[in-house]
């Protein structure tokens, strides 16, 4: 499994590909015009500045899974050496915490990308 370079400037932001498919940019692309801007923004301001400190924008879920919180739209990631953030996948957030399948997700996904 690899990834592709979405973003890349003090920080580089990826996402998985599996196959042909990039889900991260996949679901940043299905996005309403506002909803995209917002999202992009923010992971704009982190490949310039690195991960907001703001727990209302980014924040730990669960071992290695961060996530990138944009009103309900949300992006799981994980970190890598050197400035680098790998992004898993994204959803919309119904409830107040991520879905334990979401998490569960971006930990295979992690893990496939790793080669664990």
């Amino acid at each position: 499994m690899k990834a592709r370079t979405l973003i890349s400037r003090q920080w580089t932001l990826c996402a998985v590909e599996e196959g042909k498919i990039c889900r991260a940019e996949d679901y940043i692309k299905g996005l309403n015009e506002t909803d995209r801007k917002r999202l992009i923004a923010l992971l704009e301001h982190t490949a310039e500045h690195g991960p907001p400190t703001n727990r209302e924008k980014f924040q730990k879920l669960d071992g290695d899974i961060f996530e990138f919180k944009s009103y309900q739209d949300r992006i799981l990631c994980f970190f890598q050496p050197r400035k680098v953030l790998v992004l898993t996948h994204g959803f919309r957030k119904k409830k107040d915490r991520a879905p334990k399948e979401e998490i569960e997700r971006a930990e295979r996904l992690r893990k496939e990308y790793l080669g664990d």
